[in-house]
């Protein structure tokens, strides 16, 4: 057995993308597809810089990304503030840049079904993308402050997309949606014109960038610098500009403490 594991070992060394591949983890806030499809251009900048195979990995929903993330099964993990943070301080995981600029927390609504408050929620269906989205918290936050408990006043639905929470507004499944500025440019057109802003309810850290906790210093700070000088590149401009984000920014300690305010509500949401 300990032969055949080994020629087993030796054989997958020997096929790129199955063995010594550079993985990179990206949160599940699409389809698998338009994951790969979005992240294509990062992923063949960081192959021809690493010399190595580099693939994009995922997740079906947020907490088992997160599971993953945590256990190390990526080089190179992008994910969601609260979840980087969370990642940083119980796995070792090495934040390294962060996209700019914030992302926000927007509560949208159907032009052909406005709400006026919302308090007019009160009854109907909230759509979310996953209920451990940072924007989702923060919602559900406010509209606890405005006097709406989720479960008692109003129910939330999880929606695998952007787009496909947009399409619960447009068949009047839901009364409102969370969103975000990036989300919304993940939605058809069409379908986006008819959709209002109700409120905007916070400015949230974007999304992190961390390496794997037993990566060398040495190299972590090689693959900062190459995240770093990846917007200055034609295929960085053409990734910011497909993704609504500006550039990127190293992620000390002041800009991943500003996730702190989210981590208990988070930790919670992740107990079974």
């Amino acid at each position: 057995m300990g032969l055949a594991r080994a020629a087993l070992a030796l054989f997958l060394a020997a096929l790129p993308g199955l063995a010594l591949a550079f993985t990179i983890g990206v949160l599940p806030i699409h389809s698998s597809r338009v994951l790969v499809e979005r992240y294509e251009l990062l992923r063949a900048y960081l192959q021809r810089h690493l010399k190595q195979p580099v693939r994009i990995e995922s997740a079906a929903d947020f907490a088992r990304f997160h599971a993953r993330s945590l256990r190390g099964d990526f080089d190179l993990t992008i994910t969601a503030a609260h979840f980087a943070r969370l990642a940083q301080k119980e796995a070792g995981l090495q934040p390294l840049v962060q996209f700019m600029p914030d992302h926000d927390a927007l509560l949208i609504h159907h032009a052909e079904r406005p709400l006026a408050v919302s308090g007019d929620l009160r009854g109907g269906q909230l759509a979310v993308i996953d209920r451990l989205a940072i924007t989702v918290t923060a919602t559900l936050s406010h509209l606890r402050e405005q006097g709406l408990e989720e479960g008692r006043d109003f129910i939330a639905n999880e929606h695998r997309t952007h787009a496909s929470v947009a399409h619960a507004l447009a068949s009047g499944v839901a009364r409102a949606a969370v969103t975000t500025s990036q989300g919304l440019l993940q939605i058809p057109e069409d379908l986006r014109g008819k959709l209002l802003v109700l409120k905007h309810i916070a400015d949230i850290p974007a999304f992190v960038f961390l390496a794997k906790a037993d990566l060398g210093k040495p190299e972590a700070e090689r693959l900062r610098d190459l995240l770093l000088a990846f917007p200055r590149q034609e295929e960085g401009k053409n990734f910011l500009a497909q993704t609504g984000y500006s550039g990127l920014h190293p992620a000390g300690e002041k800009a991943m403490k500003r996730a702190d305010a989210y981590l208990k509500d988070t930790r919670k949401a992740l107990k079974p």
